[in-house]
């Protein structure tokens, strides 16, 4: 017999607990984050979320990690050839301005304080922005590596702070205009032809 309906079943009941942990993570903060929710939330037993996970801190980080894939693929999917920088930073920013980014950069601050779980998030972080840096390679090519290091550092840190701005005021149209001035400004400082 083969295990192919067991692995099925294991990568089904995980992907239930995540988009529970995502949910409870969306509801009620990292803080309001207990196995208790996350269970429920996922409707799994016990048994079920203890044997794929065994701590809150590697719910956490697992949840975490599966909104940056969802969202990395999300932008894969929605950015073309030959898209312009404008249309790729207005799909990063739609991503951004989810409940479920909001519910990661939640997890960013508890990893302040407790370093078991930003040793933990720092792989996936790398990954999502190693995937955003193959997405935009294409136009910030000539810039050169380091330019193109700053732009996305400095894009990222933009968006991640007009999120969590937009926790207290809810501006969209104002982002939009911020995005567009830093771009203006940032390509200004570009290579000239």
């Amino acid at each position: 017999m083969s295990n192919q309906p067991r692995q099925e079943r294991a990568v089904r009941t995980r992907t239930q607990i995540l988009t529970g942990a995502v949910d409870v993570l969306v509801e009620h903060g990292y803080a309001g984050m207990t196995m208790q929710r996350v269970q429920t939330a996922a409707g799994v037993s016990r048994g079920a979320l203890t044997h794929h996970f065994g701590s809150m801190t590697e719910i956490a980080v697992a949840a975490v990690d599966f909104i940056a894939e969802s969202q990395a693929d999300e932008i894969r999917d929605a950015v073309g050839p030959g898209d312009s920088m404008d249309r790729v930073v207005e799909v990063i920013h739609e991503t951004t301005r989810r409940p479920t980014f909001v519910a990661g950069l939640q997890l960013w601050a508890a990893a302040r304080t407790e370093p078991a779980l930003r040793e933990a998030l720092q792989p996936g972080a790398h990954r999502l922005f190693t995937e955003l840096q193959q997405t935009l390679a294409p136009l910030v090519d000539d810039f050169g590596p380091e330019q193109s290091a700053v732009f996305l550092d400095g894009l990222l840190s933009l968006l991640r702070g007009l999120a969590i701005g937009a926790v207290l005021r809810d501006r969209p149209d104002r982002e939009r205009e911020i995005l567009s001035a830093w771009l203006t400004v940032f390509a200004s400082t570009g290579p000239q032809p």
